[in-house]
């Protein structure tokens, strides 16, 4: 029985279910390497499904933040137009798709941050978008997990 019937926790019980019951009971080397592929994806998505809207809340606001401080330094023109999009179309719903959206546009303002930072040459806002994009490629890792293509070369 699941007592906290979460995504996260149905999705681990079907992966166990795939691991103690199913995999025991396949002997095709080739089905057992697709029943591998599918336990791990299983868990990379559990994990996903579990933080998944929290990362993306907590990146957005890094984005919009770091897009205001480079406005604040320069008059760029693309940049003021996407920060001016990101408000006008953040949503205050949780709901996944709502949440990417706000996701997108807020990447959209840090991709125009990040020229706009080239264009006034400023050290330390490079610095910033440069530990920015690393903070979002540990996040991107993480949601990966350990992914990989079982015995596929």
């Amino acid at each position: 029985m699941i007592t906290l019937p979460t995504t996260e926790q149905i999705i681990l019980d079907c992966r166990r279910e795939l691991l103690d019951t199913v995999l025991p009971a396949v002997s095709d080397p080739a089905v057992r390497v697709t029943v591998e592929m599918m336990e791990n994806v299983l868990r990379n998505v559990a994990t996903r499904c579990a933080h998944e809207i929290a990362w993306m809340a907590e990146e957005t606001e890094v984005m919009m933040a770091f897009a205001a401080e480079v406005a604040e330094v320069t008059a760029n023109e693309a940049l003021l137009r996407a920060i001016e999009e990101a408000k006008l179309g953040r949503s205050a719903s949780l709901d996944l798709d709502d949440v990417r959206r706000d996701y997108s546009l807020a990447g959209e303002a840090l991709s125009c941050a990040i020229e706009a930072s080239f264009e006034v040459n400023d050290d330390a806002l490079l610095r910033r978008a440069v530990e920015i994009l690393q903070e979002r490629n540990a996040r991107e890792q993480e949601v990966k997990g350990e992914w990989a293509m079982i015995g596929r070369g």
